[in-house]
């Protein structure tokens, strides 16, 4: 066939490159599901046994300055609609934005700390919608040195974590806001061994009876988990069973589309029955990209779709840009990335390194195929206007926490969304999506003081959301000094 020749939706060659996609995608999906979750488990075990070694000394923790900040002659990127607002002043008291206004009429309030804001931009702070501490402390001080505020915990967590949260909220803790979700719900036929060591520690739960889910459910509830997660379930009933038990106890619930919907010949068939269940969420841009067809037209309406649903997006696309650079050459984008030194030895020694890592066993080509899928997929997902959170899936390879989130953001505008639009995904949405917009996610009276201070205009270039010079959480104020400080002794630990 002569390159660039339009073929027909319908004709008989076109059809053949449908059925070739989607024998590649369920190939590239089932190999792809099966490697994840051996990264993941692994990642989740390492992680686990190195987290005692490689503990920060609390005491040389920056608590950052508490009480009465005020910015002044700040540039305010607001996040409610795409604007600056030049020369102002926000005050920050008790924790909360108190004012904001022209810096010629909003007076300092006397003993405030001031920070001078000139030259500089306010913005709240960031969200990471989607990634894992697996117990490791240390990487809280990670995402707060890079601007993440906000970050929901997928699941995979030791207990503590929800101790880790409450502290935080109540001053106690340095770190961003946590949402913990509950252990995740499998139905994976995995050795005895491995589903009692995360059930012991709390990771994961066998979930094969769907009656059985309910009263898992509630228990999660009643001990405060903040929301629900599926993971690798083979059945449409199950899945189903946690979005409903979900939504009776008042919980939100993200996951990955049931496998039985997602290795089908009929497409159609499989995506209407997905929407059937009326699930709130999904944890990855590439779930869509498992159960339709990767035809351009089939893209446009299932973002369309999507959109019509109000179904929730996480977006992952560095994620899956980061597994074809790490088929292609993994000891290349090694080297290349100077943040590894932050990231938990006991990961990085077992899965992200050459020999070990999984994902150079993936075939290069069909992957190739099958990220291209995923960024039309996204694309069309903000053109059609659904519903995106911004998230990465750290630590799994190449994603050190706080930093891979603006690797996201940066992909996400190297696909075609705004700056605008990909901010939104990490401020305005996540609190949307917790019907929290009267928290944070904006920067106005009455919120949460859940800054970022940056030297430079990311709604002119996302690369500036790395340009920080200073990060607020729940009122309390970390200077550049004091961010640096937190990565020098993540740092340390870890060479130690």
């Amino acid at each position: 066939m002569t390159a660039g020749k339009e073929v027909p939706e319908g004709s008989v060659e076109q059809n053949g490159r449908n059925a070739k996609r989607v024998r590649i995608g369920i190939g590239v999906f089932l190999g792809l599901l099966i490697l994840l979750f051996g990264v993941f488990y692994f990642v989740v075990t390492a992680t686990s046994r190195t987290v005692a070694a490689t503990a920060v000394d609390t005491d040389s923790i920056p608590t950052g300055t508490a009480g009465t900040v005020a910015f002044v002659n700040v540039a305010v990127i607001p996040m409610d609609s795409e604007r600056v607002l030049e020369d102002q002043t926000v005050v920050v008291e008790d924790g909360r934005i108190v004012e904001l206004g022209p810096s010629s009429t909003i007076e300092v309030p006397a003993g405030a700390q001031v920070v001078e804001g000139q030259g500089k931009f306010l913005m709240p702070g960031l969200s990471d919608m989607h990634m894992h501490l697996f117990g490791a402390e240390t990487d809280l001080l990670l995402y707060l040195a890079n601007g993440v505020t906000t970050i929901r915990d997928m699941g995979a967590a030791p207990p503590v974590q929800l101790e880790w949260r409450d502290e935080i909220n109540a001053g106690t803790r340095t770190g961003p806001n946590i949402l913990q979700w509950s252990p995740m719900f499998e139905t994976m036929d995995w050795p005895d061994s491995m589903i009692k060591d995360w059930e012991t520690s709390g990771g994961m739960v066998n979930a094969q009876d769907p009656e059985k889910i309910e009263k898992q459910v509630a228990d999660y509830a009643d001990q405060g988990y903040d929301g629900i997660k599926s993971h690798v379930i083979f059945s449409k009933d199950v899945f189903e069973a946690a979005v409903d038990s979900a939504k009776k106890y008042g919980l939100p619930s993200d996951g990955h589309v049931p496998i039985d919907l997602t290795h089908c010949d009929d497409k159609t068939l499989c995506w209407n029955s997905f929407r059937s269940l009326e699930p709130e969420a999904l944890a990855h841009v590439e779930e869509l990209t498992s159960v339709v067809d990767w035809s351009d037209e089939s893209i446009r309406q299932a973002a369309q779709d999507v959109a019509a649903d109000n179904l929730w997006i996480t977006t992952t696309i560095a994620l899956m840009r980061s597994i074809a650079d790490q088929i292609s050459d993994l000891e290349g984008e090694l080297a290349g990335l100077p943040e590894v030194k932050y990231v938990n030895p006991g990961p990085f020694n077992s899965r992200w390194v050459p020999g070990e890592n999984e994902y150079p066993n993936l075939v290069q080509s069909d992957f190739a195929t099958k990220l291209t899928a995923d960024e039309k997929m996204l694309l069309a997902l903000n053109e059609a206007g659904a519903l995106l959170m911004s998230g990465t899936d750290a630590p799994l390879p190449l994603l050190v926490p706080g930093f891979s989130l603006h690797d996201e953001l940066e992909v996400m505008v190297d696909i075609g969304l705004s700056p605008f639009d990909t901010l939104r995904t990490s401020t305005y949405n996540p609190a949307m999506y917790l019907n929290k917009l009267d928290e944070f996610g904006t920067v106005e009276p009455g919120k949460r003081g859940d800054l970022l201070l940056l030297d430079a205009n990311p709604l002119t270039d996302i690369t500036n959301t790395r340009q920080i010079a200073g990060v607020m959480v729940n009122g309390r104020w970390y200077t550049r000094a004091d961010l640096d400080a937190m990565l020098a002794e993540v740092a340390n630990a870890y060479e130690s």
